[in-house]
């Protein structure tokens, strides 16, 4: 008869527990990860029962970075995407959610409704959008454009256009034609931020909530103003929820695929469009994988910026 050792910690039935969690994520996460990884050093196209590959080392990283004429400008298109979007979210999201945590009739309502737009499916948005934009008589926004009179009865605007915004002005049109700015593109980060926007007011909210009134009593005690309030208490306070935020977003923005793939296919080539054409439809399985794993690499710079700049010895 054998004597079991005890384990008052209960460490070995925690081990037992967290097992099929672990293999779980092992499977369906890491393995296919190593595997790309793996492919990025290959020269790897399918074949007949499988894939025919061929170490060629960091090859695929260097036409990327050397050689490619479309990585570049898919950066550009992508970090405009970005940018702007963030922006506009960051703005938008600060501002409702400072509406949002006063105090008037019908608040809970207005909190609960504000989320509609984020619960929608990606690709419900889209094809909603897509109708909106659509530059014909159908197009919702052209009818609505019609009905105000600010469109005569037989105009109808290409919305979703490849024309550059601005392209007369001197130094700004020139800009954004090297960034590769296009009307359809602004349009399509309006679809996205609004959809998106209600998630950055919850976050926002949530840090509002955390903020103690004595601070905004005492700020008002020494003649602070609304603006001087939200440069000085707020903004501060909010440092760990804007840097969720924008880790979060930033994520998320710099690999989108799903609206713009949906609305443009590959009219309009971000990273993650660029990444899905190379490597699923022209099948070069190597060179997509090497390309998805730089997408990773400049997510995580952006992100070690971010901490960089709203990291501080309190802890935010």
């Amino acid at each position: 008869m054998f004597l079991r050792r005890p384990d008052p910690n209960g460490r070995k039935l925690a081990r037992w527990l967290l097992a099929p969690s672990v293999i779980l994520i092992a499977t369906v996460v890491l393995a296919p990860l190593l595997f790309a990884f793996f492919l990025s050093f290959q020269e790897a196209e399918p074949t007949v029962g499988g894939i025919n590959m061929r170490f060629v080392g960091i090859a695929n990283y260097v036409h990327h970075f050397a050689r490619s004429d479309l990585f570049w400008p898919a950066v550009r298109v992508t970090v405009y995407f970005t940018v702007v979007s963030l922006a506009i979210e960051l703005v938008l999201g600060i501002a409702i959610a400072l509406v949002l945590n006063e105090k008037f009739a019908g608040r809970s309502f207005v909190r609960a409704i504000i989320l509609l737009p984020w619960a929608v499916p990606t690709v419900v948005n889209a094809r909603m959008w897509e109708w909106i934009f659509a530059g014909s008589e159908f197009g919702a926004l052209n009818g609505l454009m019609k009905v105000l009179h600010v469109f005569p009865p037989t105009y109808d605007r290409v919305w979703l256009g490849f024309d550059v915004p601005l392209a007369g002005a001197p130094v700004l049109g020139p800009f954004l034609k090297w960034m590769g700015v296009t009307q359809a593109l602004n349009m399509i980060i309006l679809a996205d931020t609004w959809k998106v926007t209600p998630l950055v007011v919850l976050l926002v909210l949530a840090g509002l909530q955390t903020i103690p009134d004595s601070l905004y009593e005492a700020a008002t005690v020494d003649g602070a103003g609304f603006w001087r309030k939200l440069r000085h208490v707020t903004l501060p306070l909010l440092k760990p929820v804007l840097l969720v935020v924008l880790v979060l977003r930033t994520m998320e923005l710099f690999r989108v695929f799903d609206i713009i793939y949906i609305i443009m296919q590959y009219s309009i080539r971000v990273l993650g469009v660029l990444t899905y054409e190379v490597g699923m439809k022209f099948l070069h399985f190597g060179s997509g994988a090497a390309l998805s794993f730089l997408v990773a690499l400049l997510i995580l710079g952006l992100a070690l910026i971010y901490i960089r700049l709203f990291y501080t010895d309190e802890g935010y």
